[in-house]
């Protein structure tokens, strides 16, 4: 009898290793995907180019949204984030990076820097990301959702900096194809027609 365990202790010692090494190695990530957003301008600007300076801050983000992984809404108050399915940057970062780049092609500023310029600027930009998921309650329609609460401040020399555009903008898309892939694509249509919205308002308070 004794052999004949030691024959299946042996038997079995392989695939043991073989998925203690799996679990050591994070196996789950080898399966993970990546994602970045691609909003980008699909209409040159017109208008003439702008005299002052814009920065853009590093904007905030809402806790829930906070993690790289996407943000499933599945009911009323359940929400779920995939492990398997994130962005590759931090999501805060990347709608930073993409507002300002949108805005350095606006011509609404002689300039567009990032925080760590030692330009003067003229005016500052902040934002707070509210929303960021996929809204899956009607699976039939469901849509992509960012919301954004923008503020522009005037910050001119010798004077207090003050608020000349405070407004939030929200878009839902809908996302075109039920995974992953079609998520973050009606993240860009909804990034895409916020901006929109957002560089006509500013050409209308610089």
């Amino acid at each position: 009898m004794m052999r004949q365990w030691t024959r299946i202790v042996l038997a079995l010692a392989p695939a043991v290793c073989s998925l203690a090494l799996a679990g050591c190695a994070g196996s789950p990530s080898i399966h993970s995907r990546f994602y970045m957003l691609q909003a980008q301008r699909h209409v040159v600007p017109t208008v003439a180019q702008g005299k002052g300076i814009l920065v853009v801050c590093r904007f905030t983000i809402d806790a829930a949204y906070a993690g790289r992984g996407l943000v499933y809404r599945l009911d009323e108050h359940r929400y779920e984030s995939d492990a398997y399915n994130e962005f590759l940057i931090s999501p805060t970062v990347m709608i930073t990076e993409k507002t300002r780049d949108w805005l350095a092609e606006s011509g609404l500023f002689a300039q567009v820097v990032g925080t760590g310029s030692g330009v003067e600027a003229t005016h500052r930009i902040e934002a707070n990301i509210t929303a960021l998921h996929g809204d899956f309650r009607d699976k039939n329609a469901p849509k992509a959702v960012v919301e954004v609460r923008f503020f522009l401040l005037r910050t001119e020399s010798g004077i207090d900096p003050e608020v000349v555009l405070g407004k939030p903008y929200r878009a839902a898309c809908d996302v075109k194809t039920a995974d992953p892939e079609g998520l973050v694509a009606g993240f860009d249509d909804c990034l895409q027609t916020i901006l929109t919205e957002l560089e006509n308002d500013l050409a209308g308070a610089v």
